[in-house]
């Protein structure tokens, strides 16, 4: 892993040198796969590379200022530096305790790091703060094809407390979250609905209510003009039927295989599911927790747990 120190010699931010000399980013899904890098290009690497070190220089000069420490935080996560990403967001909540943008950027790093009971708290606890806040769009840290932003903070914050969720086997929180993720007035759009709609019929699945999840996405219709959710609405058209696997897997993404992993294991082939899930999170540089629990539950039961 690259990793850099300049901004550690800024007054204050030294209780961060030990995390830098040591990142604490998990290396190892949670079935015992090893997590690399993505296979970054050159260019993109320098691109990221770049992109962190305009982050240090601002920080080196504008510590006191709330972007500072966001901005540090998410250049480092981009390179998944978690680890280090993890640390730069809770020097800065020691700063900002009260900010809700810092906790929903740590709660989503630590989640990335595997480490899901403390990202859930941090989206709790921003989802509390956001309430009476005026709503705002969050900028991307790598631009999509129009340029435009798709999530607020509000509906970020509710999404990732509901996908989070989904890890420690709260499916009505799953649920709860991506249906006030959905309802928020900044992103009423076809990208959140089909990344909603996606969750909502897993947790309703998992819930049990398997008529009330085929209705819900047979009201999702087809022809859909996305920016850039295009593997969240394959697998929602694999739920619905309109998409068959042979259709889906030579262009399926980690969110649409999952999608076909769970529809064998919702309709009784565990053993099939378990093998697409294998293949899934080793298939991935950086896993896919979502399967990774799914993996682990099937394990639990395979053993009476």
């Amino acid at each position: 892993m690259h990793r850099s120190t300049r901004y550690l010699a800024i007054p204050g931010l030294l209780a961060l040198a030990a995390a830098a000399a040591a990142d604490e980013t998990r290396r190892e899904t949670l079935i015992g796969t090893p997590i690399t890098d993505p296979a970054w290009s050159t260019e993109t690497r320098a691109r990221l590379e770049k992109d962190l070190e305009i982050a240090q220089a601002v920080m080196a000069v504008a510590p006191e200022r709330e972007d500072s420490w966001i901005w540090l935080g998410r250049r480092l996560g981009y390179l998944a530096r978690y680890g280090e990403a993890i640390d730069v967001f809770t020097e800065g909540l020691k700063r900002f305790p009260d900010s809700y943008k810092l906790l929903r950027f740590r709660g989503r790093h630590l989640a990335r790091n595997r480490e899901f009971e403390r990202a859930i708290a941090d989206y709790r606890r921003a989802a509390a703060l956001v309430e009476d806040i005026q709503d705002s769009y969050e900028p991307d840290g790598i631009i999509n094809a129009r340029h435009q932003y798709l999530g607020s903070y509000r509906s970020n914050i509710h999404y990732y407390l509901g996908q989070t969720s989904w890890a420690v086997g709260n499916y009505q929180a799953t649920l709860d979250g991506m249906q006030r993720a959905a309802s928020e007035p900044l992103v009423q759009h076809d990208d959140r609905r089909v990344a909603t709609g996606f969750w909502t019929y897993l947790a309703l699945r998992k819930l049990g209510r398997n008529e009330e999840a085929a209705a819900f996405v047979a009201a999702i219709p087809e022809g859909l003009e996305l920016v850039e959710n295009h593997d969240y609405y394959d697998g929602i058209r694999f739920f619905k039927g309109t998409l068959t696997e042979e259709d889906l897997l030579p262009r399926a993404g980690l969110n649409a295989r999952f999608a076909m992993a769970m529809e064998h294991l919702f309709d009784g082939r565990a053993a099939k599911a378990r093998l697409q899930l294998q293949a899934l999170v080793a298939g991935s540089s950086q896993g896919y927790w979502p399967a990774e629990t799914e993996l682990l539950a099937l394990e639990g039961q395979s053993q009476g747990l």
